[in-house]
Parts: structure tokens; C-alpha cells; sequence
């Protein structure tokens, strides 16, 4: 919302001093004032400046400088909240290795693999999936990368083991789990190389 406020400050001060150095001319130079002059008004009556145009030019002008000092400001303050945002996308990554590392171990049985899968889709693995588009802005596209596809596969290679458990092939869907083990692994590898 900020953002749109300052876009619109720097929008309407753009808008407004070009508004108001359009009031400043110079009649006798121009045609339009030519014929005015002709038609019996003096270039003294018809002066050179509008009357509002130094108060439009000092608003306008006012109004981009506030909108790029705010847009300036927001961007300071935003990196610090990156800083934040990235620390968490780490604690998230660390939530699910965790989790994919306590699965590998225990090896449930089939409904409760289920259950579990079903836990960590619709809580951790959802809240970190949905975050991609500000990480991607926040570390670069190469960056994203290297550490989503990595998380793309531990989720992938979770679904299908909570597919097989769900036909009944669950000593099938267990066997996934060391494989997504090891892409929860190489997911917060890559991401630990970008906070180095």
C-alpha cells in the first residue's frame, strides 16, 4: 500500500509541474500571442507567466521529491524486513527437513504416514510453497533456484509416497522418503551458501 502512495506522489508531482511550467510563456514569441498582441492587447496586459504556474510548479516538484524520498526510505526499510523474511524461509526449511528426517526414522504405517504428509502439506510445506514468488524477488532468480528445486523434488517425492500409502503400496511410498530426505538435505545446503 505504501508503494502505491508513493507512486502516486511522484504520479500527481510529475503531472502537476508539468501542468505548471506550461503557464509560463512568452505571448509576444508565440503565434497565439501574436495575434492577441494584434488584436489590441499589449504583451504587458497579457503577461508572460499564468498566475498559478510557480505555486503548480513548487506543488508538483514538492510532491516528486516527498514520493522519492518515501520510495527511498521504504526500500531501506524493506531490506532489513528481507533480512527477516530470508531467516524465516530458513527456519521453514529447517522445519521440514526435520520432519521428512523424523518420517524417514519411524517408517510409520500407512495411516499414519498419511496423516502426517497430510499435516505437513497443509501446514509447513503450504506456508513455505507460497512464499517462492517474495524469495525468488529477494534473492534473484539463480538463487531461487538452487534451493527450490531441491524443495520442489522433498515435495514431490512426499506426495508420492502419501499416493502409494493411499493405493496400499505403502512399503512402496516409504522408500521415497530417504530420497526426500536427502532433497530436504541439499535444500537447506543451498540455502545456508546464501546467508554465507
Amino acid at each position: 500500500m505504501q508503494q502505491k502512495i508513493n507512486q502516486a506522489l511522484v504520479l500527481v508531482g510529475f503531472i502537476v509541474a508539468t501542468i505548471g511550467a506550461t503557464g509560463f510563456h512568452s505571448p509576444e514569441k508565440s503565434a497565439a500571442g501574436e495575434a492577441l498582441i494584434e488584436g489590441g492587447s499589449s504583451a504587458e496586459e497579457l503577461g508572460s507567466t499564468e498566475p498559478l504556474a510557480w505555486t503548480l510548479l513548487g506543488v508538483g516538484l514538492a510532491a516528486l521529491f516527498a514520493g522519492g524520498v518515501l520510495s527511498r526510505t521504504q526500500r531501506t526499510t524493506e531490506g532489513g524486513g528481507d533480512h527477516e523474511h530470508l531467516a524465516g524461509i530458513g527456519d521453514q526449511l529447517v522445519s521440514v527437513r526435520d520432519a521428512v528426517t523424523r518420517l524417514d526414522e519411524a517408517r510409520p504405517a500407512d495411516a499414519e504416514l498419511i496423516r502426517e504428509i497430510d499435516d505437513l502439506r497443509g501446514g509447513v510445506l503450504f506456508e513455505l510453497g507460497s512464499q517462492s514468488d517474495e524469495f525468488a524477488a529477494s534473492v534473484g532468480f539463480d538463487a531461487y533456484a538452487s534451493v527450490w528445486s531441491h524443495f520442489a523434488t522433498c515435495e514431490r517425492l512426499l506426495n508420492r509416497a502419501w499416493s502409494m500409502a493411499a493405493d496400499g503400496h505403502g512399503d512402496e511410498g516409504r522408500e521415497e522418503l530417504p530420497r526426500a530426505r536427502a532433497a530436504a538435505d541439499a535444500a537447506l545446503e543451498a540455502f545456508g551458501t546464501l546467508a554465507s
